[in-house]
């Protein structure tokens, strides 16, 4: 009997046990379900927002693509607003030189009128001015036929003293200064940039100067207008003559 309670008793408390066993796994269960529910909810959450964040990042990249494509237009405007302002700015300034210009004009013109006015009859000014002419006309001669006769005179004075003093050399003119502007020394030759204009004579001997420095002499061989040709006289050479070089009275 004693035998038979206790094994009664024994699968009670194993009933028990199991029972509370069984709501031990259940609460564990629920507990289980319910954290699987709220991480589901926040992974899901999770998703969204970053899907919300992507979505975001893609409209913001897309503004500043945009925004990039208006700033290098509106760069581009600006330049051409910039050159467009500089180019009204010389336009301004050409007008204004103009304006001065043709002010300036107007103004002498008008002095040029009223210096004018107070003068006799047109046909008396006009016989004067046609006179005036005539007498430019004369003069512009008179000048060309004394240009002839200097070199004419150059010319027999060369004769003379040809005649007279054979190699001798022929005076220049005091303070005469010319450069080599060409050299050639296969011949021994130089041409200046003197002539009859400027009083050079053939025979004609004149030092050859480089920064103060006597570098030899040179006597005029032919005389053109502004030019002439001379040889290098080499018991006078000094150094190396060349272009640039000074020559002088």
């Amino acid at each position: 009997m004693l035998t038979r309670i206790c094994l009664i008793v024994a699968i009670l408390a194993g009933l028990a046990a199991g029972a509370i066993g069984f709501f031990q796994v259940q609460d564990i269960i629920v507990t289980t379900r319910a954290a699987r529910d709220d991480w589901a909810k926040k992974d899901k959450d999770e998703i969204v927002a970053h899907t919300k964040t992507k979505k975001t990042l893609k409209d913001t990249a897309a503004k500043l693509d945009t925004t990039e494509k208006e700033l290098t237009q509106t760069k581009s405007d600006l330049d051409a607003a910039n050159s467009k302002v500089a180019d009204l700015t010389k336009d301004k300034d050409a007008l204004t030189a103009k304006l001065d210009k043709t002010t300036a004009d107007r103004d002498a013109a008008q002095q040029e009128l009223a210096r004018w006015s107070g003068l006799p009859d047109p046909a008396l000014i006009r016989g004067i001015i046609a006179d005036l002419e005539k007498s430019k006309k004369a003069i512009a001669a008179l000048t060309g036929e004394n240009k002839l006769l200097a070199s004419q005179v150059v010319e027999w004075t060369n004769r003379w003293y040809s005649f007279f003093h054979g190699e001798e050399d022929v005076p220049l003119p005091a303070g005469l200064r010319g450069k080599i502007i060409a050299v050639d020394p296969k011949f021994n030759f130089v041409v200046l940039n003197i002539g009859e204009d400027q009083g050079a004579k053939e025979r004609g001997v004149m030092m050859v100067d480089r920064d103060g420095k006597l570098l030899g002499k040179v006597r005029i061989k032919s005389v053109s207008k502004d030019r002439c040709v001379a040889n290098l006289l080499p018991n006078w050479q000094r150094g190396e003559v060349m272009e640039g070089d000074e020559v002088l009275y």
